[in-house]
């Protein structure tokens, strides 16, 4: 799993909670001939492992915590010169800050209320939206290897698939797909190197009158 970060952007404002689970680990990717930097950190949410991929910006911020602590995160825009910009929010979680955001009541305890449950379903909406599976979220490449798998197995059965027949197998090929990709990590035994011995050739002897000297 990994969090969705343009998700999160189009929610502006809604705050989702996370755990930092590692320290970043540095990627340079490549996209349309350009090369961008990233940096990856596992985190969790809801208790599951996930992957964030933070811009230089974002790890800045992020640079401010430790492994281990809770912290809200959130696209917020602001206006300097006139323009709406945005930044990345990171803020350290605790009782006191998880739920500061919420509006306070403009007139009695039920406005409250309101506020309060709006607030969690802006929240509850943020979660959903960035946290995507590999089942739920996939790339048009990915989707594309699955079909032309699927493909080459109806034309193995000589056409004869239905189109429900068809879906089935894409989603069945699509699930073993899944399976591989959350396998968790197996150590490697790495071979144990063996010292090699340097092969000396044996002295050779001379007798006094062979020597050219």
């Amino acid at each position: 799993m990994f969090i969705n970060l343009k998700d999160l952007k189009a929610n502006i404002g809604s705050t989702i909670k996370l755990t930092l689970n590692s320290d970043p680990v540095f990627v340079e990717k490549e996209w349309q001939g350009r090369t961008f930097n990233v940096f990856n950190y596992r985190v969790l949410m809801n208790g599951n492992d996930s992957e964030l991929s933070a811009t230089d910006a974002l790890k800045r911020k992020l640079d401010e915590l430790k492994v281990g602590d809770d912290f809200l995160l959130s696209w917020e825009e602001f206006t300097k010169d006139g323009q709406m910009r945005n930044y990345w929010k990171v803020q350290k979680a605790s009782n006191e800050t998880q739920y500061e955001s919420i509006k306070q009541p403009v007139s009695n305890g039920v406005a409250n209320g309101v506020n309060e449950f709006e607030q969690k379903l802006q929240e509850s909406k943020a979660e959903q939206a960035v946290v995507k599976t590999n089942k739920e979220y996939v790339s048009p490449a990915r989707n594309g290897m699955i079909f032309n798998q699927t493909m080459e197995q109806f034309r193995y059965f000589k056409c004869v698939w239905t189109q429900q027949e068809f879906v089935d197998n894409f989603n069945r090929l699509s699930a073993y797909l899944d399976a591989c990709e959350t396998q968790p990590e197996q150590p490697v035994e790495l071979p144990v190197e063996q010292p090699v011995q340097p092969k000396v050739a044996p002295s050779v002897a001379y007798a006094a009158d062979d020597l050219p000297f």
